[in-house]
Order: structure tokens, then C-alpha cells, then sequence
């Protein structure tokens, strides 16, 4: 059975989360198969009957009552995982760390506009509910981060790097 997979938004630093502490908060909900990949953020799970936007608040709200952090969901399954990475423009096009994809909760709110010239050598695609990125370099230089998106484009959004994105594909089959 295909499995979806949480990416949360903001784990580190002061909102670390222990992987198998979120792992048994997770599946004491109700959550199925659980499995976290690195520390980021990156839960796979079997959603079951659920819904998408279900599941998403299902883990904001278990990591809020368990941990005390009110951190964005997004949930994507295993289609969307492997429909966006094959719309990614920039895969394989520079070493997989520097081409992200951020998954947004929403289609971003329309009549926004943003100026890809203005990130040159950074390259980036709004793609639907993904935005793609292409840094000429290192991320962490850039402007083009998450919440430079989120502010422009009016959503939330988390990003994941090229080699995660390969993961989850492959742990959600």
C-alpha cells in the first residue's frame, strides 16, 4: 500500500524533535507504519481513510499537545512525491543538494508575480503546490528560501532537497 509522508516545517534548534519520541506520539493517535527519515521533519506513515489535510493536522496538533510546538504540516502522498520530482526542472541538473522543491499547503494565492531575474545565479519554477529551485552554489547564501516563497506567494511552504525527495519517493512505494 502506498504510504504519504509528513514534511513539518521548522525542525531544529530550539524545536528539535526526537525522531522515535514523534514516532510512538505519532502512532499513539492512530497513525500506521510509521517511519521518520532524518532528523528534518520527514514522517512517513499509512493514512488509512483520512484525508490529506486530515493527517496534516492530525500531527500538527500531536506535536503541539506532546512537544509544545505549533509547527506547519505538509502532507503529500506517494503520487504527488513522484509527480513532483518528474516536474522538477533542475534534477540532475546540479548535485542534489542544491535543488529543492518546496511543498507549498495551497495553491498559491493568484495574481502574484515574482521576479525569477531578480534571483540570478539562483534559478527557481512555481509548479502548482511546488515551487523548484536551482542554486547556483550553496542554499543557505541564497534569498530563495522557503519563507522568501511563503511571503510572495501567500502559503505555507517547507522545503526538502533533491536526494530527500529521492528517499521519500522510494520509502512511500
Amino acid at each position: 500500500m502506498p504510504r504519504d509522508v509528513a514534511l513539518i516545517r521548522g525542525v531544529g534548534g530550539p524545536t528539535a524533535l526526537r525522531m522515535p519520541a514523534l514516532r510512538s506520539a505519532l502512532e499513539a493517535v492512530g497513525l500506521e507504519g510509521v517511519v521518520t527519515l532524518q532528523v528534518a521533519g520527514n514522517v512517513v506513515f499509512e493514512r488509512g481513510a483520512r484525508s490529506s489535510s486530515a493527517c496534516a493536522e492530525l500531527v500538527r496538533r500531536t506535536i503541539r499537545e506532546t512537544f509544545g510546538h505549533d509547527l506547519p504540516v505538509v502532507v503529500r502522498s506517494h503520487e504527488q512525491l513522484v509527480d513532483g520530482e518528474r516536474r522538477n526542472p533542475f534534477v540532475g541538473t546540479q548535485e542534489g543538494r542544491w535543488v529543492m522543491t518546496v511543498f507549498l499547503d495551497g495553491p498559491p494565492h493568484t495574481g502574484l508575480v515574482l521576479a525569477a531575474d531578480s534571483s540570478a545565479p539562483d534559478l527557481f519554477v512555481v509548479d502548482g503546490m511546488e515551487v523548484f529551485i536551482r542554486y547556483a552554489d550553496a542554499a543557505g547564501t541564497s534569498k530563495l528560501q522557503a519563507a522568501w516563497f511563503e511571503k510572495r506567494l501567500g502559503v505555507i511552504g517547507t522545503a526538502r532537497n533533491a536526494n530527500t525527495v529521492a528517499k521519500l519517493v522510494q520509502l512511500t512505494a
